[in-house]
């Protein structure tokens, strides 16, 4: 199993969002896999009665969301072996060549370290207020997706899909040869979410929000393995370090630790990767990368 750190701006003040990328360094020197970093866009008012999972309060409306592609490209700048995971970008937020030319650009500064999380997220306030069809989020990540794919893989690129149409385009830089961007999908595990695996992705992030306990999530990742023709990659997210051995028994390769959640000020980062790097060495085994 892979440690990733969770690096949520509101760990520091807005006024010291340049003190996450020093978390990035101190995460490689630990020996951490990867770091992720999460996105909302807009937050408004109806935060917290969209939310199905938590309780947004109106502060927690101030709370600093750095834009992740653009964090994870500072950081790439600032190490040299640490995965970068965008955990999440919203896929339907951003035109799929947009998203396409920002994923492979990525790619290429970060010399193949990227990951790109995907989500169609839940906020609807967010869509609102940006021009993009709540209820149409999930046909519009698939095609963003399925775009962005087909303008990785060569040139000149053509796509049709419900949301999504170009001929003969070009997105330079790609990936090479036998390079792959992996993209990562959070979803309640549904057909669609095996399919959708499936057809574009490399990996499935549950977390712990939708309802499933372990034993259903491990049902899951068999099935999802089962369905693909690539190896994929199994994430999730927890704050409860006594549960590491459980985690990897039921097939997940990458746990997620939310680093926000275990300390109390901006003091208590460096103390806390290297507890997190330690427990994880000594209850799974996890050995410092090279």
């Amino acid at each position: 199993m892979k440690l990733a750190l969770a690096v949520e701006g509101s760990i520091f003040p807005a006024a010291e969002q340049h003190r996450i990328v020093e978390v990035a360094r101190l995460a490689e020197a630990a020996g951490v896999d990867y770091v992720t970093v999460p996105e909302h866009v807009l937050m408004g008012p109806n935060a917290s009665a969209q939310d199905p999972w938590s309780d947004w309060e109106p502060h927690h409306l101030e709370m600093p969301w750095p834009e992740p592609l653009l964090t994870l490209a500072a950081m790439a700048a600032a190490t040299s072996r640490v995965g970068l995971v965008s955990a999440v970008v919203i896929a339907p937020l951003r035109p799929a060549g947009l998203l396409a030319k920002l994923g492979a650009t990525l790619h290429a500064l970060s010399r193949g370290r990227f990951v790109m999380g995907v989500s169609p997220s839940w906020h609807r306030d967010e869509y609102d207020a940006l021009g993009v069809s709540f209820p149409d989020r999930g046909q519009l990540m698939e095609d963003a997706i399925g775009a962005c794919r087909a303008l990785w893989a060569g040139a000149p690129a053509s796509f049709q899909s419900p949301t999504v149409s170009f001929e003969g385009m070009h997105c330079s830089p790609r990936p090479g040869p036998g390079e792959r961007i992996p993209v990562w999908f959070t979803g309640k595990f549904t057909r669609r979410l095996v399919r959708r695996v499936g057809a574009l992705g490399d990996g499935w992030m549950p977390y712990n929000a939708y309802d499933m306990t372990l034993a259903e999530k491990a049902a899951a990742i068999r099935e999802l393995r089962a369905a693909s023709a690539r190896p994929l990659t199994m994430t999730e997210t927890t704050t409860d370090l006594g549960t590491l051995q459980e985690l990897a028994e039921a097939g997940f390769d990458v746990v997620r630790v939310p680093l926000r959640r275990l300390v109390g000020s901006p003091d208590e980062v460096p103390d806390a990767i290297a507890e997190i790097a330690r427990v994880m060495s000594r209850d799974i085994g996890h050995s410092r990368p090279t």
